[in-house]
């Protein structure tokens, strides 16, 4: 009964305006990053150039300048699907950005995730004995960001805390809120190298809740070298991760992982664009 609960309110937050953004079938959108190398530094300037290109939205950094990024992608039509959001959970230092209460008004009923890199400086990466702290802060965030229709979901970042799509199976589990999930970062699941485990079991596991994923070029040098414009010639890496979370009933936004792109955003996004075109050409088969 507990779960059937759970699973219903999950449904009503997702089916009322906060899942508009997932109206569209695997909405892709840009890392801020995509803008930090080489893109102009006006936010209008930079969701203009994700609007001409076909970008469905962007993220935000910390809920830096968000009411003009707000601006600017509601006068293109585009949304703010995530925000990367830092979470410290070592006793004494100040868990999140304290400005979130009074930027909560802004995101309601948008549709935005609290994609939530999760650090320790005490802790190895997924050691459970955090696991007490962080629930209660991430509780603490779940609770404040549900009245406003916003969600909220770890980041698995290699060398952080949360490291693994499994670390945030883990903890959606524990913090137990309808509007915390699980999500998937290409990047970083590939650099875990022999720890990761196979694309199968992580998609079983990670898919039932997941809010959100992220793919990602790379130079080709190293299994996990640098992040780098979707390649063509890697389109079936792509499509194997896409397919498998999509037959698992994934149909939520995509983000492209683009840090330390130096090339123009007129560049690179351009590349990154052709190559999902023709991957969701390849997906709807």
């Amino acid at each position: 009964m507990k779960l059937l609960c759970g699973m219903l309110m999950l449904l009503a937050v997702m089916s009322g305006p906060a899942g508009a953004a997932e109206a569209l079938d695997n909405p892709f959108f840009a890392f801020k990053n995509s803008m930090e190398m080489a893109g102009p530094a006006s936010v209008e300037d930079q969701v203009a150039i994700l609007a001409e290109i076909g970008f469905d939205g962007f993220d935000n950094r910390d809920l830096q300048g968000l009411q003009e990024q707000l601006n600017a992608l509601d006068k293109r039509g585009l949304k703010l699907f995530t925000v990367y959001f830092s979470v410290r959970i070592d006793e004494g230092e100040e868990p999140f950005n304290p400005r979130l209460p009074e930027m909560l008004p802004l995101l309601k009923d948008r549709g935005t995730i609290l994609w939530c890199n999760t650090a320790s400086k005490k802790l190895k990466p997924s050691d459970a004995a955090g696991d007490e702290r962080a629930v209660s802060i991430f509780r603490r965030i779940a609770d404040m960001a549900g009245p406003f229709s916003v969600r909220v979901a770890p980041y698995p970042h290699i060398g952080l805390w949360v490291e693994s799509p499994e670390d945030t199976v883990r903890l959606a589990d524990k913090v137990n809120r309808p509007n915390f999930g699980t999500s998937f970062n290409l990047f970083h699941w590939r650099a875990l190298g022999d720890r990761k485990r196979p694309l199968e079991e992580v998609v079983r596991r990670v898919a039932p809740r997941m809010m959100v994923m992220s793919i990602n070029g790379n130079d080709g040098t190293t299994a996990v070298a640098g992040i780098s414009p979707l390649q063509e010639k890697q389109m079936d890496e792509y499509f194997d991760v896409l397919s498998a979370f999509r037959i698992a009933g994934y149909r939520g936004p995509v983000g492209l992982q683009c840090y330390r792109i130096s090339s123009d955003p007129n560049v690179h996004l351009r590349q990154s664009m052709a190559v999902w075109k023709k991957l969701k050409e390849r997906l709807a088969k």
